[in-house]
């Protein structure tokens, strides 16, 4: 029998984010962003802030599961500075304004590379906050936000189909089989589902 998982609370994942050290990409990428990784504890469980992106023609994302956050610009000082102003800008949650708890940030998160570049990296932010701040969604980048409790969203491990295009000159595409999970019917998979596995990883394998 598979020994039971571990149960995550805000103290693990802070305890697990300690370190300073973390994977940093080497390669060349055509831009960077960051996402926020919002944490709170609700009845016991821990939860995650999780969008659902909005419908836009042209939009190859439309509609999949993301975390808030975007483009790193030339505004920015931090990398803090954009997933801080780009939750602000798509879900109306002024993070500094709450008082959250900065935690750590995660491993750099490449899009899928080809060779030595590739097209992206993210940077995930780990916060903490308290209570239930009301949001305020921009329509245009946002269709629903909902909190995910991890340990519930845990047991959902699954697996899907997509069809890639590993070489842009050749019309052939190909089918990998990803990771998933599923939660009230938004699918996280892709790099939102490996920034929180690790998020989930670290934690559960946290000095208690």
């Amino acid at each position: 029998m598979a020994p039971k998982p571990v149960s995550l609370t805000l103290d693990r994942v802070a305890r697990a984010l300690r370190s300073p050290e973390r994977w940093t990409y080497e390669g060349d990428v055509r831009w960077r962003a960051a996402v926020a990784v919002i944490l709170r504890e609700r009845d016991g469980a821990l939860e995650v802030l999780v969008i659902r992106r909005a419908e836009r023609a042209g939009d190859r994302w439309s509609g999949h599961a993301a975390l808030p956050g975007g483009k790193v610009s030339e505004s920015d000082t931090s990398i803090d500075d954009t997933a801080l102003r780009e939750t602000l800008e798509e879900v109306g949650l002024d993070l500094r304004a709450i008082g959250a708890r900065r935690l750590g940030q995660l491993d750099d998160h490449p899009s899928l590379k080809q060779r030595s570049w590739a097209r992206f990296t993210v940077v995930p932010v780990v916060y903490a906050i308290e209570g239930d701040p009301p949001l305020t969604l921009d329509a245009r980048e946002v269709a629903e936000a909902m909190w995910v409790p991890l340990d519930e969203v845990r047991r959902t491990q699954g697996s899907m189909l997509w069809w890639f295009r590993p070489v842009k000159a050749i019309p052939v595409k190909l089918p990998m089989r990803l990771p998933r999970w599923q939660w009230r019917g938004l699918t996280i998979w892709g790099l939102t589902y490996g920034m929180l596995r690790e998020l989930m990883d670290r934690a559960e394998s946290a000095e208690p």
